[in-house]
């Protein structure tokens, strides 16, 4: 009867956080009967880590500051003044993971069980919804701050700096709380091996980035909102991502660029900090309400095809939505660097074997070594569904590089710890080591120039130019001139789902795009 109940609470709650930004009345549910023991708590709160692989995955996707040499005419990424809906962004899928989080944080301090274990399932509703937090402030900026309790009142927006400031506090209660990965148990004692789990090192993740975008955004913020020390900021996310990489018996980069493709984007790596499992489970999201064919963990779907692709040809490379030339690769990646026939299949033979009519002179994006194809024969079997592997929403290479741009931020004796992090992502790649010669002596953004090596096409750079303030040269189109008054009314925040303003008439529209209606 419990699970009964505890299937009618999935339901409700998933639709009570939508319900509190349109501010549809709803009546009054009691959980308290399904949260009676741990093992029930553990499922509740499970919610939130399903809802954020069945919902949020892929939502933070932003193709619009992805790297390529290549964008039709109406691109978004070239700033579509007057398609403002190119821009909409459903801020509803993190709010449901919210909601799922908070449902069972009332009764936790009611179910018997240690005060060790009440800690740790404190600190995973902490995590999930700063990290909800995360991705909304990312996305739209000032958004509907929703704390312990969903309010039924209409809420207007909060400025996105207070929202972050909420969820950098709920970040430092996850990191207090939660254990180190090692140290994992689920309700029954058993140790819990799989990485989706929150622990002590993604909660500093988590940290890290949050601390990270309000600094590095502070040029994004209305005046006002601005009165604050981000150096004391980045301080905090350099400490947060030195507790991740000091613990070197839990956290290990791969070994070479080839094992990150082959082993870490499989997911379950030592490398991986944080993920959502997919692999070998994508058929899960055709039994809800997923085509698990569009499903994004990275942005590989636009990149990639021949030779992973089922059915894609040699030729299919040039009806990519995104190219990169091979004349890129080459500047990229210099001859040493293993990251340019790791991340790029066979990169001198389709350069100079294949003919250029096929190839169009681009290069083919490898990242991703495994399809996951269709069995059923009415739908044709042996047909592509997706790549198969995990969402990795944060891994060490990360964590190392976004210590070394906080060390370069925060100058004097920093400095050198700022080179010696971006050489130890180097060394895994046989790259030539730092010269402070590189881009006439711009330690920060030279780093900058490895995060977009590293992670190409895994769908974070867009997160990296804003927070860098690179927009003038990183960005394309129209992106490059935008105005300091374009910038504080949101042009880099997205457009609120139109379906939000129904019930709710105390929220209000982005002001960049509300004039481009």
């Amino acid at each position: 009867m419990r699970y009964t109940l505890f299937c009618i609470y999935l339901s409700i709650s998933c639709i009570a956080c939508v319900d509190t930004l349109d501010m549809t009345p709803e009546n009054s549910v009691t959980f308290a009967n399904v949260f009676e023991t741990e093992r029930e708590l553990e499922i509740g709160i499970m919610g939130a880590e399903a809802s954020v692989r069945n919902e949020a995955v892929g939502q933070d996707l932003m193709s619009l500051g992805e790297y390529s040499d290549y964008f039709s005419e109406g691109d978004p990424a070239l700033l579509q003044e007057h398609q403002a809906y190119a821009y909409e962004r459903d801020w509803g899928w993190f709010y449901r993971v919210i909601s799922y989080a908070n449902a069972p944080l009332p009764y936790i301090d009611d179910i018997k069980m240690t005060q060790e274990r009440r800690d740790f399932y404190k600190g995973q509703v902490y995590f999930f919804k700063s990290f909800a937090y995360l991705h909304i402030i990312r996305l739209c900026g000032d958004c509907v701050l929703i704390r312990d309790e969903v309010e039924i009142a209409p809420q207007g927006q909060t400025s996105w700096i207070k929202v972050i400031d909420y969820a950098i506090s709920l970040a430092k209660e996850a990191v207090r709380l939660l254990p180190e990965w090692d140290e994992l148990k689920d309700a029954n004692g058993n140790a819990i091996t799989h990485r989706a789990r929150p622990c002590k090192g993604a909660a500093n993740a988590l940290l890290a980035h949050l601390c990270a975008w309000k600094a590095g955004c502070k040029y994004m913020a209305k005046p006002e909102d601005r009165d604050y020390d981000e150096q004391e900021l980045w301080k905090i996310a350099e400490q947060a991502c030195t507790d991740i990489i000091k613990r070197e018996d839990i956290y290990q980069l791969a070994d070479n660029p080839e094992n990150m493709c082959t082993t870490v984007l499989m997911g379950g790596s030592k490398e991986s900090v944080f993920e959502s499992i997919f692999r070998n489970y994508w058929d899960e999201l055709a039994q809800t309400k997923w085509d698990q064919s569009l499903a994004l963990t990275s942005m590989a779907r636009y990149y990639q095809g021949y030779p992973v692709v089922t059915g894609e040809m040699m030729g299919n490379i040039q009806n990519m939505n995104y190219r990169i030339t091979n004349e890129t690769v080459e500047k990229m990646f210099q001859e040493e660097d293993l990251r340019k026939n790791a991340w790029f299949y066979r990169f001198e033979y389709m350069r100079d074997s294949v003919d250029t009519d096929i190839t169009g002179g681009y290069a083919y994006p490898y990242k991703y070594r495994q399809a996951y194809v269709s069995t059923d024969g009415s739908a044709g079997g042996g047909s592509f569904i997706n790549f198969d592997a995990n969402k990795i929403w944060w891994r060490l290479a990360d964590i190392i590089l976004l210590r070394a741009e906080c060390r370069a931020r925060l100058g004097g004796n920093y400095q050198q710890g700022a080179i010696d992090d971006l050489n130890k992502i180097r060394i895994r790649a046989n790259a030539k080591l730092y010269d402070p010669s590189e881009h006439g002596g711009n330690l920060r953004y030279t780093i900058f120039k490895e995060r977009e090596k590293e992670f190409l096409i895994e769908g974070g750079r867009w997160f990296d130019v804003l927070r860098n303030e690179y927009y003038k040269t990183e960005l394309y189109g129209g992106f490059r001139t935008v105005s300091n008054q374009d910038i504080i009314d949101g042009v880099f925040f997205g457009v609120i789902n139109n379906s939000y303003f129904w019930d709710n008439p105390l929220l209000r529209q982005n002001s960049y795009w509300l004039r481009r209606m």
